[in-house]
């Protein structure tokens, strides 16, 4: 009988394969860095053979490394960022695939907004506009590129357009193709009036079929055996978001509960049963368990801003890890580690645009000439946790959340300085769960259900999850906190009239 579950998470920066054994334990995990490309200022596109053989290299080396046999495998589930857009031409062969950090079409949403189209959605999809959502790029290829948007075959998010590869079969789940402001979330069905409204009416042919997100949608192809090292015919679910499958990964399956995942985007999520209907409140989905809601307030503005740092600025941290055999990660905690908490620098997260406002940017307040490398570092790290606390001030607004400590998950839980920073300035205990592999985790329980190893999502995370790490907040570190936050968002008032010149100088 097939022991193992292979879960597959491709987000902005990476894409990721884990195996797993039937308890949820980890038998391999690999992964690979896929390149980002900025053809103009704003755009992030991918090339999708390169995303393509990236996923190839990972299956192949577990496989290779773990000496199972893949006919072992009784099920693959994939996820992925959500929204973005990733589109095949009339004859199934992929012609552009565009992430969820791009901002070409944040004219259209300014656009949108001012001619209150927002007003007019947000009763059957309950979310916001935004630039990289796949409702928005559409409208601009059919504006912009009307060469391209007359070719397109099928409409697709990232996790799909593998799931493609790996079986030939078009499809999408409910919890992905409900973000993107595509579908009424109160009937589950594409909307033709949302689609009038965006005068995209003449697409609907090309969007994928829904399925649930544990439902098999196809099977592994003779091509994608060959070029993987998979068994022919191995089971392929519909898989889910990649913010869905973290929080099944850490334990969040239940009605009141939330979670934050500190990756390359800040994704902050509560769990109800109810849609909602405050416009405040930036996104309700569809979840992975059919039942439920999900609560999101989203923007690309947590890791990715530490990243660029360590990128552009830490040669020297970069090279002493090397040396001491951990990561730059590691050194930069340890630098953080040492700057004083009362440091009155400030950092606004907003490198990739923000929540806050489409024109917002990244910038540094309180620069002087004594601050070092280090007074940076430990700005970027509070910013980020500043920057999720701005969305889930409006989740708390909005949704009800039971009174239980807050599952911390994403690259950002790896470091316990970061950790302790979340739990000290949100004033609440955080809870890492046992594995850093949550999004692959989440979805090959959800390939477990659909192949008959688990009964539910209830009975998975029971089986499957524990917490290995509990970080309690301090009161003198959050009121201290608090007083810069209020700075924090102070300044953001204050530089709205200055983000809105700057774009148009760059105009």
């Amino acid at each position: 009988m097939p022991q193992y579950l292979l879960g597959i998470d491709n987000g902005n920066t990476a894409c990721k394969a884990t195996l797993f054994d039937n308890k949820g334990r980890v038998v391999f995990s690999v992964s690979n860095k896929v390149k980002t490309y900025y053809p103009q200022v704003g755009w992030s596109e991918r090339n999708i053979d390169e995303l393509w053989q990236a996923n190839v290299k990972n299956i192949k080396t577990i496989i290779h490394k773990s000496g199972i046999n893949p006919l072992e495998i009784a099920g693959i589930g994939n996820s992925g960022h959500g929204n973005g857009l990733y589109i095949l031409d009339k004859v199934g062969k992929p012609i552009v695939g565009i992430q969820s950090i791009d901002t070409r079409a944040s004219n259209l949403v300014e656009e949108w907004q001012a001619n209150g189209l927002q007003e007019q959605v947000y009763p059957m999809t309950s979310q916001h506009f935004w630039a990289a959502q796949t409702n928005t790029l559409l409208a601009w290829f059919k504006r912009y590129k009307p060469q391209v948007y007359q070719n397109i075959g099928s409409v697709l998010l990232c996790k799909d357009l593998i799931n493609y590869l790996l079986t030939q079969e078009i499809a999408t789940d409910y919890s992905d193709i409900s973000t993107t402001n595509l579908l009424d979330i109160h009937t589950k069905k594409y909307s033709d009036e949302l689609l009038n409204i965006y005068q995209l009416n003449d697409i609907k042919a090309s969007l994928p079929p829904i399925f649930q997100s544990h439902e098999i949608i196809g099977n592994v192809t003779k091509t994608a055996a060959k070029q993987t090292g998979l068994a022919v015919g191995t089971p392929v679910i519909a898989g889910m978001l990649d913010v869905d499958a973290s929080l099944i990964g850490s334990g969040v399956v239940k009605s009141g509960e939330l979670a934050i995942v500190a990756g390359t985007w800040s994704i902050n999520g509560l769990l109800s049963e109810k849609t909602n209907s405050d416009l405040n409140l930036a996104m309700t989905a569809l979840f992975a368990e059919p039942n439920l809601f999900i609560a999101l307030e989203a923007s690309a503005t947590s890791m990715t801003n530490l990243e660029w740092f360590i990128n552009h600025f830490c040669t020297d941290e970069y090279r002493k890890a090397k040396r001491m055999g951990i990561s730059t990660h590691e050194v930069c905690d340890e630098l953080v580690s040492k700057v004083a908490m009362n440091s009155t620098l400030i950092f606004h997260p907003f490198l990739h645009g923000s929540n806050v406002q489409s024109n917002a940017r990244a910038g540094f307040y309180g620069l002087g000439g004594w601050h070092k490398k280090a007074d940076l570092l430990r700005a970027i790290y509070e910013g980020i946790v500043f920057g999720h606390l701005l969305h889930i001030e409006k989740l708390i607004e909005n949704v009800s959340v039971n009174d239980t400590p807050i599952k911390l998950t994403g690259g950002g839980s790896r470091s316990p300085v970061l950790s302790q920073m979340f739990a000290d300035i949100l004033n609440v205990q955080m809870d890492v769960p046992n594995t850093t592999e949550t999004g692959t985790l989440g979805v090959a329980i959800s390939a477990g259900i659909a192949t008959g190893i688990f009964k539910n999502y209830e009975e998975a995370v029971e089986a499957t999850i524990s917490v290995s790490k509990k970080y309690f907040p301090s009161q003198d570190n959050y009121v201290l906190y608090q007083n810069k936050y209020q700075v924090f968002k102070s300044l953001i008032t204050q530089m709205e009239e200055p983000w809105n010149s700057l774009k148009k100088l760059n105009s």
